[in-house]
């Protein structure tokens, strides 16, 4: 009888000891693990599988832009950072970013928007920012994401009136602007692609100090339709 209650004795001991043994520390967050290019596990409960990666992206490019009568070429600059998702089964990712863009105007050609004799340039100098969202597809590198976001620009126009060379007018441009762009991503190292952007701009600054431009300038604030395209090369680290 003493034997068997020792022996019921060590059972429940046994078990006991069982039910409250330290539990194992859970996993850090995945979110909180990512790191620039890696790649994190995130395994689920039920066994599903999803993967993250984290790109960051400096970027060179060139594009022409039209604002109403305006058509400018510009250099540009520019950073992106984005995450795509990994499903296990095959490769294809959802993208998911934002997008910095930082043209700086050079040459241009048709006519100004802010003055009623609708002038030819003689030259121009400027510079702009871009900050569109972006969301889309990546499959084995060729990807195609949608973009919306907001540009601001500020265009210090130039004309030859009578003996002023180079009269000056500074313009400034912002508004909404949405779009797509599609590229190739090589080994992720390397990313080439092309950039697509419309909206509908409003001209709310048209300042100049000289006369003859002051009197033909347009005095209301107007909209203009707006269009950019581009090519650009990124480096991804």
């Amino acid at each position: 009888m003493n034997k068997k209650l020792v022996s019921i004795a060590l059972t429940c001991s046994l078990a006991l000891s069982g039910l409250y043994a330290a539990p194992k520390p859970p996993k850090k967050s995945v979110v909180s693990d990512l790191k620039k290019g890696s790649i994190v596990d995130g395994s689920k409960i039920n066994g599903d599988l999803q993967r993250w990666m984290i790109f960051n992206e400096g970027i060179i490019g060139g594009s022409w832009s039209k604002i109403g009568r305006s058509e400018f070429t510009s250099i540009d600059f520019g950073y992106s950072s984005y995450i795509t998702t990994i499903a296990t089964a095959g490769g294809l990712r959802g993208l998911f970013g934002i997008d910095f863009e930082f043209p700086l105007y050079l040459d241009a050609k048709g006519q100004t928007n802010a003055l009623t004799s609708h002038r030819n340039f003689s030259d121009v100098l400027g510079w702009g920012a871009t900050v569109p969202l972006s969301v889309g597809l990546d499959i084995n590198g060729f990807y195609l994401k949608g973009l919306v976001g907001y540009t601001y620009n500020e265009i210090q126009e130039r004309f030859n009136v009578g003996e002023a060379d180079d009269a000056e007018m500074l313009t400034r441009y912002q508004g909404v602007v949405y779009g797509a762009s599609l590229g190739y991503r090589i080994k992720n190292i390397i990313n080439i692609g092309a950039r697509a952007l419309f909206g509908n701009l409003k001209n709310d600054k048209r300042e100049t100090s000289n006369a003859t431009l002051s009197n033909e300038r347009v005095f209301s604030n107007q909209k203009y339709n707006y269009m950019k395209v581009g090519g650009f090369i990124s480096i991804v680290f």
